[in-house]
């Protein structure tokens, strides 16, 4: 029976600049050198089965060209598809996101990760946010989920591991697919957007479960709203003089929308289910 360690959708996302740049290298798995995803390591772990390819069916893909397809190994031991670690500065607030697909009984995935203090050669990894960072099996999906949260970085880390961790379900039940697509690590400390207050601004509803999205002010001015998924892409830019926009191309998942009306601008979070 799977264990369930439910992170499916949002556990947890702050605001990040519209801007915000991301720091795993390929984090959309769009290159790819001698059949391996550029920017990470792939290693079989106590395996002697199992991979890591390319995979570019419109079905499988969350966002652009391709994702990444693993397959668990016949056996025991994991695939490992692991990020060359990432520098962080003690203190800043970072988010952490990804999305994976899991529709196989003959395979089960986690995220395995730790804030480092790389300058200590003894006991490098420290054990802030061990819960979320290294958590127990996840459950199969129907479809993309979502993945993301924001932690603060402990004041003695220095750098930021993760990996991917693939195992058989069971004994009997192996080489099973699970897929990986548009992994994102942001300094939210750094990416931040000034925001200039706009009086009486409201965003409704929030969560949003219908087609319109409604943005009201005080002024009630023409607003140009412009909004981005958690990748920091461009999913919408429009002009209105109302206070309502049409968001139907928006899928489920968290956005970070940009309000600019009479020369003030701000940004507000949105989660869409």
């Amino acid at each position: 029976m799977k264990k369930i360690y439910s992170l499916l959708s949002v556990i947890a996302l702050t605001a990040i600049s519209a801007n915000a740049q991301n720091l795993v290298p390929n984090g959309t798995f769009e290159a790819w050198t001698a059949g391996a995803p550029e920017g990470f390591t792939i290693t079989q772990q106590n395996a002697t089965t199992g991979s890591v390819t390319q995979e570019s069916g419109a079905a499988n893909v969350h966002g652009g060209a391709s994702s990444a397809k693993v397959m668990a190994p016949a056996g025991t031991g994991h695939v490992r598809m692991a990020v060359t670690d990432i520098p962080v500065t003690g203190g800043h607030s970072y988010t952490f996101s990804y999305w994976f697909k899991d529709e196989s009984d003959n395979a089960r995935g986690r995220h395995w990760a730790a804030w480092r203090d790389n300058n200590n050669t003894t006991s490098p990894q420290l054990d802030n946010n061990a819960d979320v960072l290294r958590p127990d099996y996840y459950p199969n999906s129907t479809g993309w989920q979502l993945v993301t949260y924001t932690l603060s970085a402990p004041a003695a880390a220095t750098h930021f591991r993760i990996d991917f961790r693939i195992y058989q379900e069971t004994t009997g039940q192996d080489s099973g697919l699970i897929y990986y697509d548009d992994l994102s690590f942001v300094d939210n400390s750094v990416a931040g957007v000034k925001d200039n207050m706009i009086a009486g601004l409201k965003l409704y509803p929030n969560p949003l479960t219908g087609n319109v999205l409604n943005i009201s002010t005080d002024a009630n001015a023409v607003k140009t709203v412009a909004i981005y998924d958690v990748l920091g892409k461009q999913v919408l830019n429009t002009t209105t003089a109302n206070t309502s926009i049409n968001a139907s191309n928006l899928t489920s998942g968290v956005y970070m929308v940009k309000i600019t009306e009479e020369g003030k601008t701000a940004t507000k979070k949105l989660v869409v289910q």
